[in-house]
C-alpha cells in the first residue's frame, strides 16, 4: 500500500523528475487560497517540442507507475504548452517563447512562489522597498 502524498510532496515528485529530465527554471505557485482549480501550479521551461513530449510522457507514466494517479494531458507538444493535471497539482510545460508570453507568474503573482533549487523547493524571499 502507498503511503499518502501532500499535495506539497505531489508538487515535489514532479519538479523531481521535472529537474531529472533538465527543465529550466522551475517555479511552483501556492495557488490554494486564490483558487478551487488547483493548490499548486508547477511551471518548467522546455526546449522545445520533443522535449515537452519527452518530460510529459515521463512524468505521466512515473505517476501512474509509482503513485497510482493517472494525469490528464491538455495540448499537444506542437502547441508549445501541455498541461498535466493531477488534480491538487497542475503542471505548466512550455517553451520559453510561449511561457514569456502567457507570463503564469505575473497572473498570479500574490501566490506563494517556491523555486527549485538543488533539488529541493526553497521559498523565494520577497523584496520589500
Amino acid at each position: 500500500m502507498r503511503k499518502a502524498m501532500t499535495t506539497f510532496e505531489l508538487a515535489e515528485f514532479f519538479c523531481r523528475i521535472a529537474d531529472e529530465k533538465k527543465v529550466s527554471e522551475i517555479v511552483v505557485l501556492d495557488v490554494s487560497r486564490m483558487t478551487s482549480i488547483a493548490d499548486f501550479f508547477i511551471i518548467g521551461t522546455c526546449e522545445n517540442q520533443l522535449h515537452i513530449d519527452a518530460v510529459a510522457d515521463e512524468m505521466q507514466i512515473r505517476a501512474k507507475h509509482e503513485l497510482g494517479i493517472f494525469l490528464k494531458r491538455i495540448g499537444e507538444p506542437a502547441s508549445n504548452w501541455v498541461v498535466l493535471d493531477a488534480g491538487a497539482v497542475v503542471v505548466h510545460l512550455f517553451n520559453p517563447e510561449l511561457r514569456d508570453y502567457y507570463d503564469l507568474e505575473s497572473l498570479w503573482i500574490l501566490a506563494e512562489k517556491w523555486l527549485w533549487i538543488e533539488n529541493a523547493l526553497k521559498a523565494e524571499e520577497k523584496v520589500t522597498a
